[in-house]
């Protein structure tokens, strides 16, 4: 038996998947259950079409089911083409938008702005690389950013606390200190005495130190 079933199919706009589902019912009629689905749209979109149903006995499907479907298979055709073109559509401004959003804000920053920004990106950029003493001195100047002091000192002390606490330890800090003179008095040289004469007595008489003391005659 020869049929042009699917040569009408053909003829239909159909955008994504056609399903047809076909039942029987107990009076001899047939149940056939249409739905167009189109996987580039969202499951959201997809599940907002409802399915075809019709019920009719196989001789009036044969003659009514194309003329039956075709305006609902074209519409749902046409309502999924026109959504995917606007989701593109919505798409490529959304992209635009935010492209040239980022361009404005760039070009809206003053020359002031731009060294703040660029300086904070180095310093970051140092910190990540474990660079912390780089990375604080390329800190921006508090006083010439006041609205941001606070915040550029509170970085500045969390990396100060990242090396040590001297950061100009380029300058030579090896040399001695100055002598200090010391102010106790030096203690005086003692005379060394010769003892070697301890055992002579002195004489009176003559002034002179001998060893034997002159005798008298007592006659």
């Amino acid at each position: 038996m020869q049929t042009n079933f699917f040569s009408q199919i053909n003829q239909l706009d159909i955008s994504g998947t056609l399903k047809l589902v076909v039942a029987k019912k107990e009076n001899g009629q047939l149940i056939v259950s249409i739905l167009m689905d189109n996987v580039q749209c969202t499951n959201k979109e997809r599940k907002t079409i409802p399915p075809l149903n019709l019920s009719a006995l196989p001789e009036d499907l044969d003659r009514l089911f194309f003329d039956t479907i075709s305006e609902p298979v074209n519409q749902t055709a046409a309502f999924f083409t026109s959504r995917q073109q606007y989701m593109k559509s919505l798409t490529t401004a959304k992209s635009k938008s935010e492209n040239d959003g980022k361009q404005k804000g760039i070009s809206a920053l003053t020359p002031k702005e731009k060294k703040y920004k660029d300086l904070m990106e180095q310093s970051q950029k140092l910190e990540a690389e474990g660079k912390f003493k780089e990375a604080w001195t390329k800190l921006p100047d508090p006083l010439e950013y006041p609205d941001q002091a606070e915040l550029i000192r509170n970085k500045r002390q969390a990396l100060s606390e990242k090396f040590a606490p001297d950061l100009f330890a380029s300058f030579d800090d090896s040399t001695a200190p100055y002598p200090v003179k010391d102010t106790e008095p030096e203690p005086e040289e003692t005379e060394i005495v010769d003892n070697e004469n301890d055992d002579l007595e002195y004489n009176e008489y003559a002034g002179l130190e001998t060893e034997d003391q002159p005798e008298f005659d007592n006659q």
